[in-house]
């Protein structure tokens, strides 16, 4: 239920100040109103991510294994926690998402 109110709050200001066409995002505040909840939810589960791979790293350098393996497994580890946590989104966390081609947003 946590989402509605971040929601609701930009879907009347869209309705009373930006109502020409909602794929675009001519007025800044009005878009900052829903990005802003987006930026911090992505900067939580980096640092979750961030410490996450932390024990990671502790549990695996802690089981006497040969050095390739321990890349290896963290390696992998990390790979899927990627994904999972969305910390490819702290990349693009701040690319715009207005009209044009720009290569950032062509790579989002």
């Amino acid at each position: 239920g946590v989402p509605v109110l971040f929601v609701v709050p930009w879907v009347v200001l869209r309705y009373l100040y930006e109502n020409e066409g909602w794929e675009r995002n001519e007025k800044v505040a009005v878009w900052w109103v829903i990005r802003c909840p987006i930026l911090v939810a992505v900067a939580v589960n980096f640092v979750v991510f961030v410490r996450i791979v932390r024990i990671l790293v502790a549990k695996v350098r802690a089981h006497q294994v040969s050095r390739g393996d321990t890349r290896l497994r963290l390696a992998r580890s990390t790979l899927t926690l990627i994904p999972l946590l969305g910390v490819h989104e702290v990349v693009f966390a701040l690319a715009g998402e207005g009209e044009g081609g720009g290569g950032l947003r062509l790579a989002r």
